[in-house]
Formats: structure tokens, C-alpha cells, sequence
């Protein structure tokens, strides 16, 4: 029944080899393209002795190098580049090739845009930083994919989030489409590659910087025009967290918690137009260490990453955690709050809520003629006197002038050992990325 959703699924019959099918599921896990593993233990197993023996860990998976014809293919395209692309993915984060893409990135002169499991690659103040794909692009990056003549996609694969399937989510026609991928069947599986090239990420980017012609120098001049395009960016960004009406515009929630919370804070953003397609995006709260976002694979998973959220504590018990929720998704995996409070892991849970399952009800306003069945919420739980019982800090906030104080009461709580739960009452905003992305959905402007 897993097998379709597993790299590998097993049951283990025989107690005495339940060590060495538990070290060779660890290396399948980790091995390659990094997957689940499901290894079923039937209960009896668990009261039988068996002989003592030293568990041997796996140890670092393999970095596969690329065949070098592909490389030199893959270098010769990006030198003679004009305007080229570095689209970073969730395969990055696994191959743990975060200096080799800044060096790249450098040399070329080459902006780089993320797909969400890659955000944090590379620093999201860099001036090469520019932003995400599909619901999760900016005017900026939108531009900066058009006008590529060489798309460079690493560990990436152009999925539903990131293209929804329509041609202007994806390079050019006219493009030079390079991936690299350490999983062979993805090469080439969402969009044609021009050069595919099969290898460990970090391997193949140490071999694309000495594969390149030692005359291929940066260009200061683009990365000059890209950081005034951010800055204006940054502008407009700033001018919707500065909108002091009520409801709460989500911008002035997101861009706040930037300020409030430290550097190396985690981020987790939930299923929704408002947690994923604004917080999730680029610059509305950025990202600034690698392995620091905990996102969703799709957007169907409501409520994971607020349930996964508290992890991050016990992976990083001396960083701050933070999650963008919408009351929909929030409500599917409350209980994952006295959980928390049980084990002391102090999360912040900023709830943003619009008091709807804000996208099914869009479909239907947009779609099914305004028929707004059950997506509306006329009754909802007080998510802040919940918090409170379940041994969390709970704060319900209205009042846009209360937002900073509120975060830094939230964040308080957490160094002091509680999670917390704070209740956003905001407003059903959809940004231009939402918009165009579900174009299907949203009237288009012309």
C-alpha cells in the first residue's frame, strides 16, 4: 500500500534483523534523492530478545559527480550567457551546496530565484537574492524568468506551485534550459532540459566552477540594476505593513514578525493565500540561513507545518520558531498545541485569520457564481482562551497598532519556555502572485 508513496517499504518478520533493516532504511532515506522510508514492525517482534550487536551508522550519503561532457555543455552555455538565471530548489538544501551556488551565483552575475523548499540557499539579503516562482514570485523574478537566455534549475522540478501549468511560469521558449538533478528519472520530466545533467548538486556545482572559462567575470552592472529593483520592491512591500485600517492587512503581520523576531529565526508558512503566497514569498519576510524553512509540498497539506512547526525546536532548541496559519488550517491541528506546552517547545503560532477557508471560498465566488457554501465562518473557536488552555500564551490581536507588541509579548513567552498562539483578525487580501498564478480563478486585469 506505501510502496507508491515510499522509496522503500518493508515488514520485518524476523526480530534479529531489525537493526540492519532499520541502517539499510537510513541509507535508502538519505541516499540519492532524499524520501521516506517505511519499515513495518509487527508488534510481537518487539518483546522478543535478540543477540546484542553494535549498530554501525550509515554515514554520509554518496555525491555523485557528472559526466564531464554534460558539465562542459552545462559550462559553455552559462559563459556565454547574456542575461542567465539560477532557479535553486529544494536539492540544494539537501546537498548542502550553499557556498558553491553563492560562488556561482557571483561569478555569473546571476540572479537567483527559489522554488519554497529552497528558500534560504542563499541569503535572502544578498543582491542576487530576487525571489520565488509561481504564487510565490514578485514582479522582479517574474521579469528576471522572461528574459532569461540561460535557466540554470538546480534540484528544482517546476511543479503545481511553481508553474500551475501555464507557459508564463516557465523560461522562455527561446531559453537554454540546464538541470541538474541527482535523481535521473526527473531530468527533463516537467520541462524539456536542454542539458540534463544527472549528478550530487554540490558535486556538480564545484565542477561548473572549474569547467568554466577563466575569462566568464561578473558583471556589476546587473547586479546593480537588480538590487534598485528590490529596493523598490522592498518599497512597495513596506507601503502595505504601513495600511492601518481594520481588518489587518496580512503584510503589516508578516513584515512586523521580520522585525520582531531574530535573524536565525525558523519559518514555517502553512497552506493558504495568505501564509503561503505572502508569507512564504520573497520579501515579505526573508530568509537568511539555509534549512530554515519548513513549508508544505503542495498546496492540499493544510495544517502540516503548523503541526510539524514544533521539530524545529528540538533540531534547533536555541532558535526562535515562527508559523504563518490561516484559522482554517490552524483549527485541523490544534492539538498539536499542549503537545508543545508538554514538552516545552516554544513555538509562536501567528494565526491569520480571515474567518473562511479563504481559497475554496475564492473558487467559489469567482467560479461557481458567488455560492458561498460552508467556507465561511460564522462561529469560530477563541483560538487565544484555547492557548491559554492547553498551557500556552494566547493573545487575540484587532487593532493594527498592536501588532509589534503583541510578536514581541509572543516571543517573550518563548524564551521563557511557552509557545504561543497569537489570533490575527485580518483582512481577505490576494496579491497580484495569487492572482496569477490561479488564473483560472481570479477575474485577470488587462
Amino acid at each position: 500500500m506505501f510502496a507508491p508513496v515510499t522509496k522503500w517499504s518493508v515488514r520485518v518478520d524476523r526480530a534479529d534483523l531489525l537493526t540492519d533493516v532499520l541502517r539499510q532504511g537510513f541509507a535508502r532515506a538519505r541516499g540519492g534523492r532524499p524520501g521516506p522510508v517505511l519499515i513495518d514492525i509487527p508488534r510481537d517482534l518487539l518483546t522478543l530478545d535478540v543477540p546484542d550487536k553494535p549498530y554501525l551508522p550509515v554515514g554520509p550519503p554518496a555525491r555523485p559527480a557528472a559526466d564531464q561532457p554534460a558539465v562542459d555543455a552545462a559550462a559553455a552555455a552559462l559563459a556565454a550567457a547574456r542575461s542567465p538565471l539560477i532557479i535553486a530548489g529544494g536539492g540544494v538544501a539537501s546537498s548542502g551546496a550553499f557556498d558553491e551556488l553563492r560562488a556561482l551565483a557571483e561569478r555569473l552575475s546571476a540572479p537567483v530565484l527559489t522554488s519554497l523548499a529552497g528558500r534560504g540557499s542563499l541569503p535572502d539579503d544578498h543582491p542576487l537574492a530576487a525571489g520565488g516562482l509561481g504564487a510565490h514570485r514578485n514582479p522582479v523574478a517574474k521579469r528576471l524568468l522572461a528574459e532569461a537566455d540561460v535557466v540554470l534549475g538546480l534540484g528544482t522540478r517546476f511543479e503545481e506551485m511553481e508553474t500551475n501549468w501555464q507557459p508564463t511560469a516557465l523560461p522562455s521558449p527561446d531559453a537554454t534550459y540546464i538541470q541538474v538533478d541527482i535523481d535521473p528519472a526527473e531530468l527533463g520530466r516537467a520541462i524539456p532540459a536542454h542539458i540534463p545533467v544527472n549528478g550530487d548538486i554540490k558535486r556538480v556545482l564545484e565542477q561548473l566552477l572549474t569547467a568554466l572559462p577563466e575569462d566568464t567575470h561578473a558583471s556589476p552592472g546587473r547586479t546593480e540594476h537588480l538590487l534598485q529593483d528590490i529596493t523598490a520592491l522592498d518599497a512597495a512591500v513596506d507601503r502595505m505593513a504601513l495600511d492601518d485600517r481594520a481588518p489587518i492587512h496580512p503584510a503589516r503581520v508578516i513584515r512586523t514578525a521580520r522585525s520582531v523576531f531574530p535573524r536565525d529565526t525558523v519559518l514555517g508558512v502553512d497552506v493558504g493565500a495568505l501564509a503561503q503566497h505572502i508569507g512564504g514569498a520573497f520579501p515579505f519576510f526573508r530568509v537568511y540561513q539555509p534549512r530554515s524553512v519548513i513549508t508544505p509540498s503542495s498546496f492540499y497539506g493544510m495544517g502540516f507545518t503548523a503541526a510539524a512547526l514544533p521539530a524545529a525546536r528540538l533540531v534547533h532548541p536555541r532558535r526562535p520558531a515562527l508559523c504563518f496559519v490561516g484559522d482554517g488550517s490552524f483549527q485541523m491541528v490544534m492539538n498539536i498545541v499542549p503537545m508543545a506546552a508538554q514538552y516545552g517547545l516554544a513555538v509562536t503560532w501567528c494565526v491569520l485569520n480571515d474567518d473562511a477557508l479563504g481559497s475554496i471560498r475564492d473558487l467559489q465566488e469567482h467560479t461557481y457564481g458567488n455560492r458561498i457554501q460552508d467556507t465561511e465562518f460564522s462561529f469560530q473557536p477563541d483560538f487565544a482562551r484555547l492557548a491559554e488552555a492547553c498551557g500556552a500564551y494566547g493573545e487575540r490581536v484587532d487593532d493594527p497598532a498592536a501588532v509589534p507588541d503583541a510578536l514581541k509579548r509572543a516571543l517573550a513567552q518563548n524564551e521563557a519556555g511557552h509557545p504561543a498562539v497569537l489570533d490575527f483578525a485580518v483582512a481577505r487580501t490576494r496579491l497580484a502572485q495569487t492572482k496569477e498564478h490561479y488564473f483560472t480563478t481570479y477575474p485577470q486585469d488587462d
